[in-house]
């Protein structure tokens, strides 16, 4: 054999030896196209005692349980049980009660397992795992339970990958999170529906990889779709006086409040080391009271705030702190072009850096202002703009991003994000091992939490500030 072919050879087993941990396999799946490979050879009827039908028609398995009492499934009895895997199927529609599909479903009459699915709440659509646990009774707990503004209101493409005990999930291919569970290693699944349900069932598929997802790593918004970013969460007080105003016009974030009033625009992101970038125009308001810039989130809704004030002014206000001191610095424009004639509105660019193991760096125009800030007492869970007390600004060119060579995170997938909202517990309906339904209970209220002196965000996002020894109800 020649060089230049045994090279040649030599290259492309190399490149399948590459590509090998990128490849995988399928254990099973269902497009719901063929009714009698779909009734007949993948799903049997499982009803509990109770009257369940199915009909599969052009890629969709509808599925009705009318049963007043009782759950109902189609098991698919998996001939290898692996315990890493990757399961999506499409939830196109539910009415009535749960539905959704049961993985790592248990041997045996019971119904063991953990359900994905999509529901909804007072907030939302919210994608959900819940735990199924079976001893004596049948209950469906949420282990998993998460707003998500990437669910659609129907067709929802519902993923969980598993590996070991951590499982992370996907909605329509974003991730929303991760958790872990020992709970149940590996099992068969099901297309499983509560009592008077009725769900439609998309392509579904199980393969033997593990998909391992990370929060988002960057953000950037130029404000130049007229409608506020998706991504963006929201958030007003107003004190007295009218409320304040958010929304985008002309390329802007255009953000108007009164005395006493402040609006809020964050974003949910991780960071430890990151630069975060803004353009702020001073429109009107006072030159002495009103503040805008960033503020930082916390894991605890704890809330640090760098921001100026239209005179020339700056400060830094963190959790447990409430009063400040303005500094001045002649590099912050603000609205000192009002005085001019005929006025102008002047834009400050602002910046807000962490670098690993160094000082908060706040900077404006290219100026550093002081602030020899080394932490702000929190992990960062999130990160936005605000504008409190009589001012109107508008902002644009909105950047933000995690430190690739952090130590501290390193995360390897900028399309995925994480949704991070309040958890919310629902009441669970408990049934006995024939799939009867028995009774409901709906969890106690959350308990008083003691907070230390500070300025926090509540569950709703709103500003709350709190003193030594008080108090506060979640």
């Amino acid at each position: 054999m020649n060089r230049p072919t045994a090279y040649l050879l030599g290259a492309f087993a190399a490149a399948l030896v590459a590509a090998a941990p990128t490849l995988c396999a399928t254990i099973f799946s269902d497009n719901f196209t063929d009714q009698a490979a779909s009734l007949i050879e993948n799903w049997a009827l499982n009803p509990l005692e109770g009257g369940m039908k199915g009909t599969v028609k052009d890629g969709s398995f509808t599925v009705d349980n009318s049963a007043n009492k009782y759950v109902g499934e189609y098991v698919h009895t998996l001939s290898a049980k692996p315990a890493t895997f990757t399961l999506s199927y499409t939830l196109k529609s539910v009415q009535g009660n749960l539905a959704g599909v049961l993985f790592c479903k248990q041997s045996g009459s019971g119904l063991a397992g953990y359900i994905l699915t999509a529901e909804d709440n007072s907030l939302g659509k919210v994608i959900a795992v819940r735990k199924v646990v079976t001893a004596g009774t049948i209950t469906a707990e949420p282990i998993f339970y998460q707003n998500s503004v990437d669910l659609n209101p129907s067709n929802n493409l519902l993923t969980v990958s598993k590996s070991g005990s951590s499982f992370h999930v996907y909605a329509n291919g974003v991730f929303q999170g991760s958790f872990t569970d020992a709970s149940y290693n590996s099992g068969d699944i099901s297309l499983l529906l509560f009592n008077q349900t009725k769900a439609v069932f998309g392509e579904l598929r199980v393969t033997d990889e593990f998909k391992p997802g990370s929060g988002r790593t960057s953000f950037s918004d130029d404000f130049n779709d007229g409608a506020i970013n998706k991504y963006w969460r929201q958030d007003i007080t107003s004190a007295s006086g009218p409320k304040p105003t958010v929304g985008e016009a002309n390329g802007k974030l255009n953000i108007t409040t009164a005395d006493g009033g402040g609006a809020y625009i964050y974003v949910d992101i991780n960071l430890t080391a990151f630069d975060a970038s803004v353009e702020a125009t001073h429109i009107s308001g006072d030159l002495g009271k009103g503040r805008y810039g960033f503020f930082l989130v916390g894991e605890n809704t704890q809330m640090a705030k760098f921001f100026i004030v239209g005179g020339g002014y700056y400060a830094v206000l963190k959790p447990g702190e409430t009063d400040y001191k303005l500094l001045q610095n002649s590099k912050i424009r603000g609205g000192k072009g009002h005085s001019l004639t005929p006025p102008v509105n002047l834009t400050d660019t602002l910046i807000l850096r962490k670098k690993d193991n160094s000082n908060y760096e706040f900077l404006a125009n290219g100026e550093s202002l002081t602030i020899n800030i080394n932490s702000v007492g929190f992990n960062i869970k999130g990160i936005g703009l605000f504008c409190e007390n009589d001012v109107s600004v508008a902002f644009d060119n909105f950047n933000v991003e995690q430190d690739k060579n952090s130590t501290a995170i390193r995360q390897n997938d900028k399309k995925q994000v994480s949704r991070a909202a309040p958890t919310t517990t629902r009441g669970h309906a408990f049934y006995d091992m024939r799939g009867r339904i028995r009774y409901t209970a709906t969890p106690t209220a959350g308990r008083a939490q003691t907070k230390a002196a500070g300025i926090y965000i509540n569950k709703n996002g709103r500003d709350v500030t709190v003193r030594k020894g008080k108090v506060v109800s979640e």
